[in-house]
């Protein structure tokens, strides 16, 4: 006959697994949404650069400044003068399936979506 100790044991072992499973499903459910398409720009050494389905909410970083920037992506962005998309830097939004030109006071990173 089971003691009390092995009946609880037994119980929650399937009992911790679900909850474990239970935290892998709500964690994989709540990672970041990625842009459909490609948020590029064109450094100051004319050279193209390219980032296909970018996550909503990081902050992408050129490597210098942008003389132009096309978000092709279903997403909204937003641009910065600053290297690190500090909101103090704020320069333009930038809509889904557009592109701009700069030039005066040029982007240095974007982030799109949240």
């Amino acid at each position: 006959m089971d003691t009390p100790r092995r009946v609880s044991r037994r119980t929650a072992r399937p009992v911790a697994a679900f909850g474990a499973a239970l935290a892998l499903v709500a964690g994989l459910s709540a990672e970041a949404q990625a842009a459909n398409g490609t948020l590029s720009y064109r450094d100051s050494n004319g050279i193209d650069h390219a980032k296909d389905n970018p996550t909503d909410g990081v902050c992408y970083s050129f490597t210098s400044e942008a003389g132009s920037v096309a978000d092709f992506t279903d997403t909204d962005g937003r641009l910065f003068t600053g290297s690190l998309c500090e909101e103090s830097t704020f320069l333009i939004n930038i809509h889904a399936g557009s592109s701009l030109v700069f030039g005066g006071t040029k982007p240095r990173s974007a982030r799109l979506g949240g």
